[in-house]
């Protein structure tokens, strides 16, 4: 998942970043800043990415060894989500392709179940329907539980919708795979529902976790939906789960702040385990990095620290804020370590930049993806404030905020800036466009950014209504508006009626420019395990090199697992197009031991190490490599290498 798809797709397509105070809309329905629609949810993760993207690299492979596959899982792009695995057999999700109505060729969302006792040779033995209209994302986890209510392996996936239109129970669902060739549903589906969502009974989850504890078991939930995302229940009776406690960023002041480009800060995934006797959830938190809680008791998880992300970039040292997009996290067997995967589907962003006055410098920005793209020598120039450019009259002083605008010839400027709110975004481009101005920039609105929690967030919304555009717009954060024109920055009360605290409108700002730039794709952090002070970073080659940065597929990581051995500091990376990484981490860094890319490329999503025999200290046995291609299915791996 990624803050922009293409170079010029906003950051913050997140509603979380982009809607107002409140509680946001739920993906795929209407921005709540009142601008026009939002890219869904759907679109922000995986899209179709190896088939859209088209090429990948040269089949190689060193140290890595594939051992058996069934790449029959699915007949569409993308079929394939996540992969995880328990006791010799592997769990991979159906994703969204697969939704009938969707394409009617699709076998609906779920979870396949794929016998590994044979790595040679598995075989597909059963399969779990999600609801009609739902399929399954990152959110595939088996585990072990005994409580008094049950015991046995369970399932749990997560839920997202496939039509909006339509009814979809959403949240969490939860399965007896004692004997994975007969799952037995338990809890169909549970979680948040509150607020209440139209035409579901609990919010979707793109990702959820569990964890078994003497005789109880919970589970934790991605909660797509409002700002508390962070959701536990407690299923020690997994067929009457309670729910327990949320959290959501506003509840950390400790991990406010440090945010990296376009502050899109949401919860993404989580990981959980047990460290020197107490329990830990580590929260990919986005654009804030890395959140750790301590749930030791889960009903009231407690914030212990977080990560920052390093300035400049440490892969990208031309940029003085880092990209972030942290996605997904996992411990080490000894909890020394924590690696976390950025990622990044975008090999450029749009480097904003104040050129002149006191606050010069550089400002996190988008470009809207339905405008003309920047020239390749950037947009650059003066500017001058337009209000909000709508055709209603937001100021409320009689008069249509479009016919206030003043035209470019009477101010000399060459980029109008209107703020955020009232209207489509389209409608504000097209404001500046009959003013004959060069271009156009939307600042963020006070909601937007969380009462000055957000000061840099941005937003670049889709195109709401019919119009030719015909010159290039992007947009920019509350804070960096406010400077643009030698004003303190404020994040409350009205931004556009009257007594609101922007500029007036005709008034001149400073020079700027902006210009869509190389800035490599996503890669892998490591960090001490409980200070999570971030200690070396890795990107595949290619991933940093311009030649690469089209035509090759997405060059991003995806997710990473450790070795699960007492001692091995060893991890596995899904890099999409990139292939199977095996990495060797500790005091040194990380460095790469190995690697796998087929012939005809692959396009892999998930990855778990699986322990087929004794794998307590001492043990010399090394895990399969269960790999979840988006595009066939399951292949089987083992690293051959030194470890």
């Amino acid at each position: 998942m990624r803050k922009t798809r293409r170079a010029v797709v906003s950051a913050a397509v997140f509603v979380l970043a982009a809607g107002t105070a409140s509680a946001p809309a739920a993906f795929g329905h209407p921005d709540p800043g009142s601008d026009g629609p939002v890219s869904s949810n759907d679109d922000y993760h995986h899209d179709d990415q190896h088939g859209s993207d088209g090429g990948h690299l040269p089949a190689s492979s060193k140290n890595v060894s594939l051992i058996g596959k069934v790449d029959n899982l699915t007949s569409v792009d993308g079929g394939i989500s996540d992969v995880a695995a328990f006791k010799k057999h592997a769990y991979l999700g159906a994703f969204h392709p697969e939704c009938t109505g969707r394409n009617p060729g699709g076998q609906g969302g779920g979870v396949h179940v794929v016998d590994v006792r044979d790595p040679e040779n598995p075989v597909k033995v059963a399969w779990i329907p999600a609801h009609p209209n739902s399929y399954v994302g990152e959110g595939v986890h088996v585990f072990h539980m005994a409580t008094p209510a049950f015991t046995g392996d369970v399932l749990v996936h997560n839920n997202e919708t496939c039509d909006g239109n339509l009814y979809a129970p959403s949240g969490v669902s939860i399965w007896d795979v004692t004997d994975p060739r007969n799952p037995k549903s338990l809890t169909l589906n549970f979680g948040d529902a509150s607020p209440a969502v139209p035409r579901q009974d609990y919010h979707t989850t793109h990702s959820v976790q569990g964890w078994a504890t003497g005789d109880k078991a919970y589970v934790a939930l991605q909660d797509n939906q409002e700002l508390k995302d962070v959701d536990i229940i407690d299923i020690s009776d997994p067929r009457n789960p309670t729910f327990l406690s949320e959290r959501g960023l506003e509840d950390w002041p400790g991990a406010y702040g440090s945010y990296a480009n376009g502050e899109t800060v949401n919860h993404h995934d989580m990981q959980v385990q047990k460290i020197d006797g107490h329990w830990y959830m580590a929260v990919s938190y986005w654009d804030a990095g890395q959140v750790l809680l301590n749930v030791d008791d889960p009903a009231n998880p407690v914030f212990v620290t977080d990560s920052d992300f390093s300035s400049p970039d440490p892969e990208m040292p031309g940029f003085q804020i880092a990209e972030g997009n942290s996605h997904q996290s996992y411990w080490s067997s000894d909890g020394k370590y924590l690696l976390s995967s950025d990622e990044d589907f975008s090999s450029s962003r749009t480097l904003f930049q104040i050129t002149s006055g006191a606050s010069a410098g550089a400002f996190s920005a988008g470009s809207f993806s339905w405008t003309p793209p920047l020239p390749a020598e950037g947009m650059a120039g003066t500017t001058v404030y337009g209000g909000s450019g709508c055709e209603e009259d937001a100021n409320s002083n009689g008069i249509s905020d479009r016919a206030e605008v003043p035209s470019a010839a009477s101010t000399g400027a060459d980029i109008v800036v209107f703020t955020r709110g009232t209207c489509f975004f389209s409608k504000k481009t097209e404001s500046g466009q009959l003013a004959g101005y060069d271009g156009v920039i939307v600042a963020q609105s006070h909601g937007g950014t969380r009462n000055g929690l957000l000061p840099d967030a941005f937003i670049c919304g889709s195109q709401g209504h019919a119009y030719t555009p015909t010159i290039p717009a992007i947009c920019i954060g509350h804070r960096a508006s406010h400077l643009l024109f030698n004003d303190e920055a404020n994040y409350f009360g009205a931004d556009i009626a009257a007594g609101g605290d922007m500029p007036a409108i005709g008034a001149p700002g400073e020079l700027v420019s902006a210009k869509n730039t190389y800035d490599g794709w996503g890669y892998i952090h490591q960090h001490d395990g409980m200070t999570l002070k971030e200690q070396d970073t890795f990107a595949v080659q290619e991933a940093l090199d311009p030649a690469y940065a089209t035509g090759f597929g997405n060059l991003t990581v995806h997710e990473v697992k450790t070795d699960p051995r007492a001692g091995k500091y060893l991890a596995y990376a899904s890099w999409y197009d990139a292939g199977l990484r095996v990495l060797k981490f500790g005091p040194r860094g990380i460095t790469e031991a190995g690697h796998f890319i087929g012939g005809g490329g692959n396009d892999f999503w998930g990855v778990y190490p699986l322990m087929q025999g004794k794998s307590g200290p001492g043990s010399t046995a090394r895990p399969l490599l269960l790999m979840s291609d988006r595009d066939s299915g399951l292949w089987i791996f083992r690293y051959t290498g030194r470890e």
